[in-house]
């Protein structure tokens, strides 16, 4: 008899094992499945779309020796014609074919996601040779700020952003992500002039065949510090010029180069404030600013203070009206994406967790397995009683 007992109790605590084993496993599976997807917003730089390039001059890595050369000066040919890829800090390779892809594409394809109260189609054809004429065969140091006039002339023309424009300074991959390529709110990159040329190197070379450099590019102009400008910095002038209605401007309250979120010498600063529109049919009537912290770092600054008092006070002098708030749920959920272990992010993480097992299993499993634990030890005690 005594036996008989001892061998129900080991075959019932064998069976309660086995059952939250089960659980765990239940558990352990939803949990590796949330984890091993793990959605990457952009990384929040701050670095403009420039075309130069970080690496040295006249160094070129050839991709089917896997090695470092240098091409000399007295050798240079055009290494988009040989047959082979070669990576230079040259002019990109096919950038005429690239280009006219690029606007047809964005005009045919993804019209539908722009705001262009026009319904005008642009010669792709015409407005690549507007902007080839202002750069080829053309000293890179020579250019300046009205060198591509006549190409954003042409691609914004009738073009105005209403309610939708966002401007981002020290923000570039947050600011991207919340505005999804133009589908929830309009950058600058999401304009055609500025599409066409994104991410794109170029520098014109004079009593040259080409016409372009594409061995190298200068990265900086002594003599003529409106050259590095005189693409992005005119995009950005008439991008502000042609926005109205209500802007967005998101910052960056905690960076850590020292820089305050709203500063001097920034593109927005320099280009996009000063041209922004205060009167007639196409004026801004209020700027939204959308301060976020970064998880894991130090708040430095937050709305109402610091540089943003300057702004406010700025915007206000403009008579245009101003708002700001810290860190939007929809800047959080993007920056948590990123950084899912930040100290800020697990509590939304494991509420998230929860939310969605409900949704997809009808209730929590953290909620479940406490109850189940709870009735298995209450049928022990009963058990034994």
């Amino acid at each position: 008899m005594y036996y008989c007992r001892l061998y129900e109790i080991l075959l019932f605590f064998f069976s309660l094992v086995l059952m939250m084993t089960n659980i765990n496993s239940t558990t352990l599976s939803v949990e590796n499945q949330s984890s091993s997807i793990h959605l990457r917003a952009p990384s929040f730089s701050g670095i403009y779309h420039t075309n130069l390039l970080s690496h040295s001059p006249s160094q070129i890595l050839n991709k089917n020796e896997n090695e470092m050369k240098l091409i000399s000066k007295q050798n240079q040919l055009n290494p988009c014609n040989n047959g082979s890829y070669i990576k230079t800090n040259g002019t990109t390779c096919g950038l005429k074919e690239i280009m006219i892809g690029r606007c047809n594409e964005y005009q045919y394809i993804k019209r539908g996601l722009y705001l262009s109260n026009t319904t005008e189609i642009k010669n792709c054809t015409k407005l690549y040779e507007l902007f080839e004429s202002a750069a080829r065969y053309k000293s890179y140091c020579n250019t300046n700020m009205s060198t591509y006039e006549s190409y954003f002339q042409y691609a914004l023309d009738g073009v105005h952003v209403i309610n939708r424009a966002l401007f981002w300074s020290g923000t570039y991959g947050l600011a991207h992500a919340y505005s999804n390529r133009g589908i929830n709110y309009i950058t600058l990159e999401d304009t055609l002039a500025a599409a066409m040329a994104d991410g794109l190197l170029w520098c014109g070379k004079e009593n040259d065949t080409e016409g372009f450099d594409y061995v190298s590019c200068p990265r900086n102009c002594k003599d003529n510090i409106w050259a590095d400008d005189a693409f992005w910095g005119l995009a950005s002038r008439t991008y502000a010029q042609k926005v109205a209605g209500e802007i967005y401007l998101v910052l960056n309250g905690s960076r850590t180069d020292g820089h305050p979120s709203f500063r001097n010498g920034s593109y927005f600063t320099t280009y996009e404030l000063p041209n922004l529109q205060k009167t007639g049919q196409y004026r801004v009537t209020k700027m939204i600013v959308l301060l976020m912290h970064a998880p894991d770092q130090k708040v430095i600054e937050k709305c109402g203070e610091k540089s943003l008092r300057s702004l406010e006070t700025i915007i206000r002098g403009y008579n245009i009206d101003y708002a700001c708030k810290d860190d939007p749920e929809e800047l959080i959920l993007i920056m948590c994406s990123d950084q899912w272990e930040a100290r800020e992010c697990q509590i939304a993480r494991k509420v998230l967790r929860q939310q969605w097992n409900i949704k997809v299993y009808g209730k929590s499993n953290t909620i479940y397995h406490s109850i189940s634990f709870l009735f298995l030890f209450s049928i022990i005690i009963n058990y034994f009683l």
